[in-house]
């Protein structure tokens, strides 16, 4: 099955979800969940988790969780701090090292998978409208430039499920802070109402900083809430993960 730029395969009774674009690499996992079938939530600390490693194949003292805040702070991950079991605040991880699968947790906010292909280096971010205002998705770039020598043009780069541009209605004071940093080209208005274009968004901001490779899933969350988790829909608590690293 196949929903927007994303295929979906059932594994175990679990429907998971991966980038058409980012399959062709063999060295890199990745991996976002569906509530189909099974409905696991992904938030934080749930148990869910123990039952997708088994599922994938993944010791769940191998995956490396991070306390999102909507910030735009990018963390190295390294097998010291697998060993180390310490949890980062922050909204971006990368890494370098194999067998560790770096997982982050969503339900609207755009999930932001980087590989580069030539230096073996994969990265994730959290960029919700405060991250994207943050630049977030430049940070995520910029910190596998500056940590790891990767050449943007290099960097392939997925947009996962996330609130589309035909769903993310926002107030005027969000729609002004968007129009003053990005200008009035991502706002569209209906009868009134404010609705802003993450994706066009980010997928600018990446090519501004020579990223050329980028896929956008095309799969909203809203209209897709049967398959996703939606905060802005159901005012849930529970998540969809989405987890990468290097095999």
């Amino acid at each position: 099955m196949q929903l927007g730029n994303y295929v979906c395969k059932e594994i175990e009774n679990l429907v998971l979800c991966r980038s058409c674009m980012l399959h062709q690499f063999k060295k890199l996992f990745h991996v976002v969940t569906t509530r189909q079938n099974m409905e696991l939530d992904f938030s934080l600390g749930s148990d869910s988790f123990r039952i997708l490693s088994n599922i994938l194949g993944i010791e769940l003292d191998r995956m490396f969780f991070a306390k999102q805040v909507h910030g735009n702070v990018i963390k190295c991950v390294g097998e010291r701090d697998i060993k180390r079991g310490v949890i980062y605040t922050a909204d971006g991880l990368i890494t370098d090292e194999k067998r560790i699968f770096l997982v982050m947790r969503f339900a609207d906010c755009v999930p932001i998978i980087a590989y580069d292909s030539v230096k073996n280096v994969v990265g994730i971010a959290h960029s919700g409208w405060k991250g994207t205002l943050k630049d977030i998705p430049k940070k995520l770039i910029l910190s596998m430039v500056k940590k790891y020598n990767s050449n943007p043009k290099n960097i392939f780069v997925s947009l996962g499920p996330s609130i589309g541009p035909e769903s993310f209605e926002v107030g005027i004071e969000v729609k002004n802070m968007f129009n003053n940093k990005f200008g009035e080209k991502y706002i569209d208005v209906k009868n009134g109402k404010f609705f802003i274009d993450l994706w066009g968004i980010i997928e600018n901001e990446l090519f501004n900083i020579g990223v050329r490779n980028i896929e956008i899933s095309m799969v909203d969350t809203i209209k897709f809430n049967k398959y996703f988790y939606s905060y802005r829909k159901e005012k849930t608590k529970k998540r969809f993960a989405v987890i990468v690293g290097l095999i």
